[in-house]
């Protein structure tokens, strides 16, 4: 992620066609929001003759009527340039097109053989030509996601997903690590690194901060708990999914702030009716009493940060305590169409006169294939069940362009379902090292660090004592990041 993927598979086509005579067409499928990225590249480092392929149904005509074919019926462009989305709607008009080559960015949406992402390009027989799959997380949950995009680029080799699974299904040991490696993924892998891609990148510190809950927080945490203990106590029998969903949901939410649960705002207030409502918004949840510590540290030290959330609600929360703390900042969430969110928010954060200081991003939306190297530090206000779509966020700033060491903060509340959710994440980031991550076997404890990471996962918790509340709310920000961090150091 982020060491320049689209300018050498630019670069690649380009070679194809002055190399081996192949002039296309090339088809290029993208999410929306770099679409542009792809077309500035393409067109300030080739001729090719490159023709967006979006909008609605009649603008998609018209480019189909005008842009698409000769008077000797073959195509125009060189390369044409979509989305999924628009994929999905007009597979059979673009079927008729024989491509020679086909680049898939983002192609984890094709971990699924079931999606329609999938469907829809093998409708295409897009494996006539050449067929290219970029992706920064091929494996992002086991091992089921990296046989479906081995069979989508070669389903003769790849046809019994059932022998598969028996093979390489449960990874626990180092043959199969090295089987998989050596006899799968070599032949059809390449894994671009940064110390080998670009090694004036800075490093990366990643820096996980135990949160504790506030005491009004942790009595809404135990009264939750509590009150929904029956649906526990039934198990996980079809009938009673949905209740524990509802549950996990609502202890995620918890974690974060209590104002995301329906009815504590009014409650809190309740409580601290003399308290103003931006002592409110900070005192009711942990994380917000450290990110009050945090945030000035921070502006003081002239660092400019990226903080995520995967919940909107929460970034309006943070929204209003940045404006009340008078802090400067742009915003942008799934709300916002792809090319507004890159003209309005990012240019302006990237400009080189910017000075300002905080950029709300929700997870999804947010950390998928842009640049903004203008930051150095990071915040994971909370991590996401799946570990890769936090290192997407992650590498929004960590990437091709920096110059300054990146600092990645993660919050995670402690003792808490966030915490266990956080411990399934790293077990399934610990897989992705294992069968990717590149482990000499002349390297001092090679064994240990494989059989470590597929029993703890990336990043191994040690068990603590219960900590007080008020404890935490009197510590300042020094003695926090002293006494309750675990770091990790990435320089690759």
């Amino acid at each position: 992620m982020g060491l320049g993927k689209t300018i050498q598979s630019v670069a690649m086509l380009e070679n194809l066609r002055y190399k081996k005579r192949i002039q296309g067409p090339f088809l290029i499928v993208a999410p929306v929001s770099t679409l542009g990225h792809w077309q500035r590249e393409i067109e300030s480092l080739t001729d090719m003759n490159c023709v967006v392929y979006m909008g609605s149904q009649e603008d998609r005509a018209i480019i189909q009527q005008y842009e698409f074919w000769s008077p000797r019926g073959n195509p125009k462009f060189t390369v044409l340039l979509s989305s999924f989305e628009i994929i999905m709607k007009d597979r059979s008009f673009l079927a008729k097109v024989s491509w020679q080559y086909v680049v898939v960015d983002e192609a984890h949406r094709l971990k699924s053989k079931e999606s329609k992402t999938a469907h829809a390009l093998g409708c295409m027989d897009v494996r006539q030509g050449g067929l290219l799959l970029l992706t920064g997380t091929p494996i992002q949950n086991n091992t089921k996601e990296l046989f479906s995009l081995l069979s989508f680029l070669d389903p003769d080799k790849f046809d019994s997903e059932e022998s598969f699974m028996n093979k390489y299904g449960s990874i626990k040991d180092i043959e199969q690590v090295k089987d998989l490696q050596e006899n799968v993924l070599r032949p059809r892998l390449l894994r671009r690194m940064k110390e080998d891609v670009e090694k004036s990148i800075p490093l990366k510190e990643e820096t996980i901060i135990w949160v504790e809950l506030t005491k009004d927080q942790r009595a809404y945490y135990r009264a939750l708990y509590e009150n929904r203990i029956s649906d526990l106590i039934k198990g996980t029998q079809p009938s009673n999914m949905p209740n524990l969903r509802n549950m996990a949901m609502e202890l995620r939410k918890l974690c974060n702030h209590p104002f995301l649960c329906d009815g504590l705002e009014e409650d809190f207030a309740s409580k601290h009716a003399n308290a103003s409502s931006v002592s409110n918004l900070v005192q009711s949840s942990g994380k917000m009493v450290l990110l009050n510590k945090l945030l000035p540290m921070l502006r003081d030290s002239n660092r400019r940060v990226l903080i995520f959330s995967q919940f909107t609600i929460m970034l309006d929360i943070l929204e209003d305590y940045l404006s009340s703390e008078g802090y400067t900042f742009e915003r942008i969430d799934g709300k916002i169409r792809g090319s507004e969110r890159q003209q309005a928010a990012i240019d302006r954060y990237s400009a080189n006169d910017c000075k300002t200081f905080a950029f709300l991003l929700s997870t999804r939306a947010g950390g998928l294939g842009i640049t903004l190297t203008a930051a150095d530090t990071c915040i994971i206000y909370d991590s996401d069940w799946n570990p890769q779509n936090d290192l997407q966020a992650m590498a929004r700033c960590h990437r091709i362009g920096q110059t300054k060491d990146v600092r990645i903060y993660r919050l995670i509340t402690r003792n808490t379902y966030e915490q266990h959710l956080f411990e399934c994440s790293s077990r399934k980031y610990g897989l992705d090292e294992a069968v990717l991550g590149r482990f000499a076997e002349d390297q001092p404890d090679f064994t240990k660090n494989i059989e470590s990471l597929l029993r703890h996962g990336a990043y191994y918790l040690q068990e603590d004592g219960e900590e007080d509340a008020a404890a935490f709310r009197a510590e300042d920000i020094d003695q926090i990041l002293q006494q309750r961090t675990q770091k990790r150091t990435i320089g690759g």
